[in-house]
């Protein structure tokens, strides 16, 4: 919970900083008959406005859900179908990032990050329409903060 909460705020600073960002720059242009106004703060505090927080180098992760296209076992060629379906989902479904993950004994693909279940389903009843999946379901785990 306090780990939820504190990428709940990092996010939240995040936006704030983003905002400061942009209104950092509608503020000083020059406009006719309007005032001036110039802001003076260090280059690299400029430079870290609007930038995305990041914990020890790695994205920040939040409870959500992923579509799983492919589950396989612990097997040579199950490794290559997980990265055939992830080629396959990059080629022919380029809106969400696609994972191949390995968790002992089994072996997946996964795609999409998706703070809601009922998100995460209307996607999976659309890949199911295509008829191009054996099994597909949606999977609760850890994804990326979307930017």
């Amino acid at each position: 919970m306090k780990r939820v909460s504190l990428l709940i705020s990092i996010l939240f600073c995040a936006l704030i900083a983003r905002a400061q960002n942009n209104i950092v720059h509608e503020l000083e242009t020059d406009q006719p008959g309007k005032g001036v106004v110039r802001i003076n703060q260090p280059e690299r505090l400029f430079d870290l406005m609007g930038s995305m927080v990041t914990i020890d180098g790695k994205k920040p992760e939040i409870e959500g859900y992923r579509v799983m296209v492919y589950s396989g076992n612990n097997s040579g060629k199950a490794r290559d179908e997980a990265n055939a379906m992830a080629e396959y989902m990059r080629t022919r479904f380029p809106g969400a990032e696609v994972y191949v993950v390995f968790e002992p004994p089994i072996r997946s693909c996964l795609y999409g990050d998706y703070r809601t279940r009922e998100e995460a389903e209307a996607v999976m009843y659309k890949l199911k329409a295509t008829r191009k999946f054996k099994e597909i379901s949606v999977k609760k785990c850890l994804i990326n903060l979307p930017y």
